[in-house]
């Protein structure tokens, strides 16, 4: 993942942050399970005005709140990304294409049957958890699709 610069937030309701990025793309990230689950932001559970002062700190590379606490840049990146509505079919169609990849090649990095990236990419399949993080990160980290595409025969 690239470094990632925070250009505004802004709170919403429960817990949700607008990020506008310096490259000028806006995303929400939605903390409502970092609060019910972190043992520090849980106090925002308790006082939820206290998470409206969230501000964008360190030029940009991560938020912070008047209490003290902090959250990186990359993490409310990875938080939007994850949350967000993206269709599979056009995620994997999207792989396809930036890697010129063939159908075979996408089973091999995905460890599916060339059948079930056929349906996957048709839309007969749902895209699983699985596939769709995987081939995020292959996305993100081109070493990760080229150490599965390696040959296996040793």
């Amino acid at each position: 993942m690239t470094a990632m610069r925070l250009q505004n937030v802004k709170p919403l309701e429960n817990f949700c942050l607008a990020l506008t990025w310096e490259d000028g793309p806006t995303q929400v990230a939605d903390l409502s399970g970092l609060v019910r689950a972190s043992r520090h932001f849980n106090v925002f559970a308790k006082d939820p005005d206290a998470f409206k002062t969230v501000t964008t700190i360190n030029w940009g590379h991560g938020v912070g709140w008047s209490n003290g606490l902090d959250f990186s840049a990359e993490n409310l990146a990875l938080i939007a990304s994850e949350q967000s509505d993206r269709s599979g079919v056009t995620l994997l169609n999207a792989f396809k294409e930036k890697y010129n990849l063939t159908n075979d090649q996408m089973a091999q990095a995905l460890g599916y049957s060339r059948t079930q990236i056929k349906n996957f990419r048709s839309g007969t399949s749902p895209v699983t958890y699985t596939v769709w993080r995987a081939v995020t990160d292959m996305m993100e980290r081109s070493a990760l699709l080229y150490a599965r595409l390696a040959n296996s025969q040793r």
